[in-house]
């Protein structure tokens, strides 16, 4: 080979190296693999032998070192209403990211670090759906968490049933969110309907309730909540007196709480966000509801939020449904110290989450969404907020199911109610 055809054969390599493999500007499929393998990187480093003939290309060891990433997205409300438990699922989901990276995920002898992309989507169905597309057709991730408000979760569930890529909520507890289901979108927690037949035994052995009342937000959520433990209660004996319901944003409760005064249930569930259920509690203490009337909160109100927002004086003596109860202390620490806040059940949710994907990516063994969500349906271990495990049972898909907790506010702490 003359010195001619070696600088030609030189430059070439150079070239192919700077500018690496082409890619269509559009995907038409979702191989996040190929994407891993085919990532850009610098032009491999080229070795001329002393008597100017030329070796093999040879790659940078620290190019060669750098780990491949995988991106699971997260769609959440982080500004609104809502904005609280975007906060603290995202929270979660940093924790849980710390420990997996710490080690990395090995799929086909490749070690992998996850990388998280995430939108905002203020608890709104039309910005969930949206930021679904963004994720999977320009981010191109592996499996989508969130959300966190029930309708939204139902808009992204069934353009990630059409796109093929697996989504787990956070905390979205309608009924209709995995019943009848879809077979791409999973939940960890119990929906409102499996949680009232779990807490309602509970409820009639604390309380011994012959009337019950609701105050509840006008969405998916709370009417199904309302709905849910009122058709459990009636097979009790107790019959309803009162149910009301407020728009998402309602800061005046005066007219709803009349209402309940009026009907003197011997307790009254309310259902909504923290800001909500504080303003409702300092309301209803100053119209003497409580304590006579026990206040049972949704689980959004069995967090140190509500403490912050209502103060230990209007809490004290209510209830709340809780889906967990006790964690260990070091990690209400480590909560505490990375980001200088209390416990909120949307870390121990998000934490939860992440971890589910991460152990569904090492047991499929492969970056493909549909085999990620075939293992998905395998994933079985103890998480923060109870055993996590997915099932297809009556009409639900997909479905977690544990018994919830029930706490009272007793001296501005949070107590489990035996």
């Amino acid at each position: 080979m003359t010195r001619r055809m070696l600088r030609f054969l030189v430059i070439g390599l150079l070239i192919v190296g700077m500018t690496g493999p082409v890619r269509s500007s559009g995907p038409a499929t979702h191989d996040v693999a190929a994407d891993a393998a085919t990532a850009p990187c610098r032009a491999p480093v080229l070795s001329v032998a002393p008597s100017g003939t030329t070796s093999l290309p040879v790659v940078s060891r620290a190019l060669a070192a750098a780990p491949a990433t995988v991106k699971v997205g997260y769609s959440a409300p982080f500004t609104g209403a809502a904005a609280e438990f975007g906060t603290n699922g995202w929270r979660g989901i940093q924790l849980a990211l710390e420990e997996i990276n710490a080690k990395g995920l090995t799929v086909g002898g490749k070690t992998y670090r996850i990388t998280i992309v995430r939108y905002d989507d203020r608890c709104e169905p039309t910005e969930g759906a949206a930021n679904v597309r963004k994720l999977v057709l320009t981010d191109r991730v592996v499996a989508v968490l969130g959300s966190h408000c029930s309708s939204v979760c139902v808009a992204m569930a069934d353009l990630l049933d059409g796109y093929k890529v697996p989504g787990l909520t956070i905390e979205c507890a309608a009924d209709k969110v995995t019943s009848p289901g879809h077979p791409f979108y999973f939940r960890a927690r119990p929906s409102v309907g499996l949680m009232a037949p779990l807490a309602t035994p509970r409820l009639m052995k604390i309380f011994k309730p012959k009337t019950a009342g609701f105050l509840a937000i006008n969405d998916d959520y709370g009417r199904g909540f309302a709905q849910a433990f009122e058709d459990e209660l009636k097979k009790q004996g107790v019959s309803t007196t009162v149910k009301a319901f407020f728009e998402r944003g309602t800061t005046d409760f005066t007219v709803h709480l009349t209402q309940v005064k009026t009907a003197a249930p011997d307790i009254v569930f309310y259902v909504g966000v923290t800001p909500e259920g504080a303003m409702i509690l300092k309301q209803a203490k100053e119209l003497g509801l409580t304590p006579k009337i026990k206040f049972v909160g949704s689980e959004e109100m069995s967090e140190m939020e509500l403490l912050k927002l209502a103060g230990a004086e209007v809490l004290e003596g209510t209830y709340s449904i809780a889906l967990w109860g006790k964690v260990p202390p070091q990690f209400a620490e480590r909560v505490q110290k990375k980001f200088g806040a209390p416990l909120h059940y949307a870390i121990i949710y998000g934490y939860d989450a992440l971890w589910v994907v991460a152990r569904a990516i090492q047991l499929a063994q492969s970056l493909d969404p549909v085999k990620i969500r075939d293992a998905m349906k395998r994933v079985e271990f103890d998480g923060l907020q109870g055993r996590i495990k997915f099932e297809d049972f009556g009409a639900f898909k997909n479905q977690g199911r544990y018994a919830p907790w029930l706490i009272q506010w007793v001296g501005g702490a949070r107590r489990v109610a035996e």
